[in-house]
């Protein structure tokens, strides 16, 4: 039986069926795609070979360098020998030795979407963390002046530190700070 000048209804329901099955697998993939997306922002975690934004140009003839000059390019903080994990009572006392440790003024933990873990302060400003999260999760550089943002994978969450020093300049985590991190949260949670 011939529905449209010689068309039988046979290949008008196929070709409609061919075509809803088009449009699923192209819903199926854009859905992969969003999805993958979503995990590599929660996958982020600190590159240990990106370059601080901070850099400062080095003269090309460095012979002209004197011993005073050399030292005005290191400014990390020195580390103390403090145990974070031992003798302390909870995650919030860890945190504050890991503070004393790495001369930061404050350390927080919190979520991607910017919910409070835990502090090495006893109340921190929610609207701070959830702003310094926001601007990490969408990669908004430079940060604040003596603010330091770096990710952290725990248990299959991705987590923001927040890090706060006295050098306006410091703005890139030393690894071992990264790492003692993640040995608190291990310990901890």
């Amino acid at each position: 039986m011939s529905i449209v000048s010689g068309i039988d209804s046979t290949v008008l329901i196929l070709g409609a069926g061919i075509a809803i099955a088009i449009c699923i697998a192209a819903g199926l993939v854009a859905k992969k795609i969003r999805n993958r997306a979503r995990d590599n922002l929660h996958k982020m975690a600190l590159d240990p070979l990106q370059t601080s934004h901070s850099v400062k140009e080095i003269p090309a003839d460095t012979h002209e360098i004197s011993s005073d000059q050399d030292r005005d390019f290191s400014s990390a903080p020195l580390r103390k020998e403090i145990d974070c994990l031992q003798d302390k009572v909870d995650i919030t006392q860890s945190l504050v030795a890991l503070a004393e440790k790495y001369s930061l003024d404050e350390i927080t933990i919190a979520t991607s979407d910017g919910l409070l873990l835990a502090s090495s302060l006893k109340a921190p400003s929610a609207d701070n963390i959830a702003r310094y999260c926001k601007m990490y999760t969408i990669n908004s550089r430079p940060w604040p002046p003596g603010t330091m943002l770096f990710g952290v994978e725990h248990k299959g969450s991705f987590l923001v530190v927040i890090a706060k020093t006295k050098d306006p300049l410091l703005q890139e985590p030393d690894p071992e700070l990264v790492y003692k991190t993640k040995d608190i949260l291990n310990w901890w949670i």
